[in-house]
């Protein structure tokens, strides 16, 4: 269907969906680049190849890193 052929209330309506579907791509964009960042500083922040138990905000998390920078956290419920 041409732009031509549709009524305004077809109009309105993709244009509504665009402008929120163009909204949520800038969001994602700045939290994929905001994911790479703290990945990029936990990398740094590491020792190499530990394993701890990471209490944040009154949550425990075991944190594993290994000599490659790779790292993983896990939420724990008990330590």
């Amino acid at each position: 269907m041409s732009a031509s052929n549709m009524n305004i209330d077809q109009r309105v309506t993709i244009s509504l969906a665009l402008q929120r579907y163009l909204r949520a791509v800038e969001r994602f964009e700045a939290a994929s680049n905001e994911f790479n960042e703290s990945c990029q500083a936990i990398r740094q922040a590491l020792p190499r190849e530990s394993r701890f138990v990471a209490n944040i905000s009154h949550q425990h998390f075991l944190v594993t890193s290994d000599q490659e920078g790779n790292f993983e956290v896990e939420s724990v419920d008990t330590v």
